[in-house]
């Protein structure tokens, strides 16, 4: 549905991204997906926080994504940048259909063309006035693959260019991960950990 440009009519307002898909029938389905908006006074506080931070300046203005700033509303905050959705469908799946997947692929599309989008949904500096997308740009169709399984080898499209990689914050995985209840004196594993990592990204650091 994504691939072929059956999802149209999307609009994304603070808290709430809607779509309708039209199914194999011909008929639309309508689709949401929905969050609590981020409370402004945390969005206030972490715009301040984060203006003089170069990584993360382009982030809050919506100009790029950054890796750097959901890292720091996830653990910092308590409040992802992609948190947990209620998703809804007029099908008789009610949400856990093709539909809502389709409109996920390409809700994800327009937020790599536009990051503002993701902000706008979460409602970081939004007024909440739904902004209507005027044209749906269908993903990069799948590479051509042919099989040749008689007399040769496999023979497959051209791979995509690759992406340059987001740098994580030193002792991200740590901080997903959580404590590991084993003791190095008085500390835990993971606040050890925490302190190494940070002494080997530091820039003197031989």
């Amino acid at each position: 549905f994504a691939r072929g440009g059956n999802v149209h009519s999307v609009s994304v307002a603070a808290g709430r991204i809607y779509a309708r898909v039209t199914n194999d029938s011909g008929h639309d389905c309508d689709v949401t997906f929905t969050a609590d908006p981020i409370p402004p006074r945390i969005w206030t506080a972490v715009t301040r926080s984060a203006r003089l931070n170069p990584r993360l300046a382009a982030a809050i203005e919506g100009r790029e994504q950054s890796v750097h700033l959901e890292h720091l509303m996830r653990f910092d905050w308590s409040e992802p940048l992609m948190p947990a959705v209620d998703r809804a469908c007029s099908c008789a799946k009610s949400g856990t259909c093709e539909h809502v997947a389709a409109v996920a692929y390409v809700f994800a599309d327009l937020v790599d063309d536009d990051p503002s989008l993701l902000l706008r949904w979460r409602g970081c500096g939004s007024t909440g006035t739904a902004v209507a997308i005027a044209e749906v740009p269908a993903p990069d169709p799948a590479p051509d693959v042919v099989a040749n399984l008689g007399d040769g080898p496999w023979r497959v499209g051209r791979l995509p260019a690759p992406r340059q990689l987001r740098p994580l914050p030193v002792g991200a995985v740590l901080k997903c991960l959580g404590p590991t209840e084993l003791r190095i004196g008085a500390s835990d594993l993971t606040d050890a950990l925490q302190r190494a990592y940070g002494a080997f990204a530091a820039p003197d650091s031989r």
